[in-house]
């Protein structure tokens, strides 16, 4: 964990993904997110808070584009982060194979969760929520109050008295409601 005491000179970038298709309930609580995120900005003058909305999307469509960012990348890069650290990110974010109506090859989705987080110290990836070690699965506000504790390194140990019995899930696809992009 980093003390902020005595390491002043960092710089914690933290990127906030909203599905862009969400029911009307799923906004009040994006928003107090956005908020939270905010807060922390407000709250040390190290630390920059970026929002950005996104949304489950074909690979082989989104490689046609001009576009610089992309959500196949994004999502490659947080899945490097995960295998390096021995996370994975699934059940939140799911690659699955969409057949063809005309009877030409299958292409792969990559489904998002309603809200993800993306955590950098010194402009490396330090930390992707949701994600899960196998056994639990980390949320976007576990992260967010770990944050909040001044903590850049929101891995939880079993039993940590700090973890938040609130999981929102609006993390996970399958938990999240349901609507079509």
């Amino acid at each position: 964990m980093t003390d902020s005491a005595t390491d002043s000179s960092r710089t914690i970038r933290i990127e906030l993904f909203l599905r862009k298709r969400v029911s009307a309930d799923t906004v009040e609580v994006l928003r107090e997110t956005v908020d939270r995120s905010r807060r922390l900005k407000e709250q040390d003058g190290n630390v920059d808070v970026h929002v950005e909305t996104w949304s489950s999307t074909l690979p082989a469509i989104e490689s046609l584009g001009d576009s610089e960012r992309s959500v196949t990348l994004t999502v490659d890069a947080f899945q490097d982060w995960a295998d390096r650290e021995g996370y994975t990110l699934r059940p939140a974010f799911e690659r699955r194979e969409t057949p063809s109506r005309l009877g030409h090859d299958p292409v792969t989705e990559i489904r998002v969760p309603v809200v993800c987080v993306a955590v950098y110290v010194n402009d490396d990836l330090t930390y992707v929520a949701p994600c899960s070690d196998g056994d639990r699965t980390y949320s976007v506000d576990q992260c967010l109050a770990a944050l909040e504790r001044d903590e850049t390194a929101p891995f939880f140990a079993r039993g940590d008295p700090h973890v938040s019995s609130r999981d929102w899930s609006g993390d996970c696809v399958e938990n999240a409601v349901q609507e079509s992009e």
